[in-house]
């Protein structure tokens, strides 16, 4: 499969179904390769901070810096993507090589070189990123001497100085600040530079400890903030609007659902199954052993998997549990058992986190590598333990944060439903499905909130269930209420 204008290739069995979805697979290693033609050469800006703190989600434009020849380049790597070489000159103490998914390598600025550089459209389209990477940042002075010197930039470097010092990364902030003084004999303020009008540092970096955090905590904690004002902004009015159900009504309602939910919740993954069959599996009738084919066997043992989860959490939801490290598990072996005892599923991938990388076929978002996973559970945690949140907001963002932790293997998009309607459900509000028809929109919106640090999207999908099945309910109050009048008045009559 040729790609970058035949500059690479990506070796496939087969022609491809999914061109896109070859390529988003091999993303990196094809930059690595286009990038070999044009060595010495760096990933510069926001995608050089991000490779940095281990984020590879492909950037639909990405730009580098090269020392091959004096020419600017833009290269198209695929419909939709492009590479942007500039030139500069660049030595071997300028570039810093990391290892990429596929096995690849590429250079990346130094971080000296990379703190020079940045520039205000990448510091306020990235804050989160850089943010997260300053606060963790240990630098040589003698290396960031040589690279603003080559690169003079004050006022810039004496915002970033205010910025370190203000998420208690002092040494940074002082390295920066002599670097700016060095340069300027007048340090313009921050109001000047053009970008400390723009750039607000959240409260949720200034309140986490430096000691106890890590660059993707900082970035998780800053994300769901900005997420969590994201759904107050577009919601607060709404939701305070929204009736509270008593907990029997919703439990009893969900109950009536659970066929449905399942049908929709396990076809959504790929699971090729009836209703009819998942509504028998569901009631534990006949056609719940019947399968033979490992297709049907595998659809099968998910539908009762989901089944046993669905009544975990509505159990659950009786003691208004929370959304923990220890329930997740729980659900996720409550998926997996029936795969495992029916021999389709080892028992050893049943319990923990995963432990290994993961792509999404098709899809540009790339979860984080396996060694940050329990640290982004505990921060999840954190974040749906805080008791001001209203439920609306917590579920939302609970079920977002865990599809983007993506902890498992598979199943991760199931959990993530079953715990938003967990939180629904504890919070006085009913049960909410996703059909398997607006799959394709739901999806697009959970990567747009992943990608493009765009979450309204998805509020707005997740709003519009909620208010929908807030709105069956009160009809299903009414109906019954009017039958029972109807009831008493005939008794009264006889």
């Amino acid at each position: 499969m040729e790609v970058a204008g035949r500059r690479t290739w990506i070796l496939v069995p087969e022609a491809p179904g999914d061109r896109r979805a070859v390529f988003l697979s091999n993303y990196w290693p094809v930059v690595a390769n286009v990038l070999a033609r044009y060595n010495p050469s760096a990933i510069t800006g926001l995608e050089a901070v991000r490779l940095r703190l281990g984020d590879f989600t492909p950037p639909v434009r990405v730009s580098a810096q090269h020392d091959a020849n004096r020419s600017e380049y833009t290269l198209e790597l695929e419909p939709g993507f492009a590479l942007r070489l500039r030139p500069r000159d660049l030595s071997e103490s300028k570039v810093t090589e990391l290892a990429v998914p596929g096995g690849a390598r590429i250079g990346v600025l130094s971080a000296a070189d990379l703190l020079a550089t940045l520039d205000e459209p990448e510091i306020a389209g990235g804050l989160e990123p850089v943010l997260a990477w300053l606060r963790h940042l240990v630098i040589r002075t003698p290396d960031l001497d040589r690279a603003t010197s080559a690169w003079p930039r004050p006022q810039i470097l004496q915002r970033l100085a205010d910025m370190a010092g203000a998420i208690d990364n002092k040494s940074l902030a002082r390295q920066l600040d002599a670097a700016a003084r060095r340069l300027s004999a007048r340090s313009a303020p921050p109001s000047r530079t053009g970008v400390g009008s723009r750039i607000i540092i959240p409260p949720a970096i200034l309140d986490q400890p430096r000691a106890s955090g890590s660059p993707w905590l900082d970035e998780q904690a800053m994300r769901l903030e900005r997420q969590r004002t994201e759904v107050s902004t577009l919601l607060r009015s709404k939701i305070a609007g929204l009736p509270s159900f008593r907990l029997p009504q919703l439990i009893a309602n969900a109950a009536e659902a659970k066929a449905y939910d399942a049908y929709h919740s396990t076809t959504m993954e790929g699971y090729r199954i009836s209703a009819d069959v998942v509504d028998a599996i569901i009631r534990g009738g006949p056609l719940a052993d019947g399968p033979q084919d490992e297709t049907s066997l595998r659809a099968a043992m998910a539908v009762k998997g989901y089944s046993v989860a669905f009544d975990t959490v509505l159990r659950h939801s009786r003691k208004k549990s929370r959304a923990d490290g220890a329930l997740i598990l729980d659900l996720y072996e409550d998926l997996f058992r029936p795969s495992v005892d029916a021999g389709i599923v080892e028992p050893g991938e049943l319990r923990g986190w995963r432990t290994s990388s993961v792509s999404l076929k098709g899809w540009r978002y790339v979860p984080p590598n396996a060694q940050k996973v329990r640290d982004l559970i505990g921060g999840l945690e954190a974040f749906a333990m805080k008791p001001e949140i209203d439920p609306v907001t917590r579920a939302l963002l609970v079920h977002l944060e865990l599809v983007t932790i993506h902890p498992f293997l598979d199943g991760n998009g199931r959990l993530g439903r079953l715990l938003m309607n967990l939180v629904l459900v504890s919070g006085g509000l009913p049960w909410v499905t996703v059909r398997v028809d607006e799959r394709n929109a739901f999806f697009s919106a959970i990567e747009t909130a992943q990608v493009d640090n765009d979450t309204e999207p998805f509020i707005r999908f997740i709003w519009h269930l909620i208010r929908a099945s807030v709105r069956d309910l009160e009809a299903k109050q009414k109906r019954r209420v009017r039958g029972a009048r109807v009831k008493a008045s005939g008794s009264r009559r006889q």
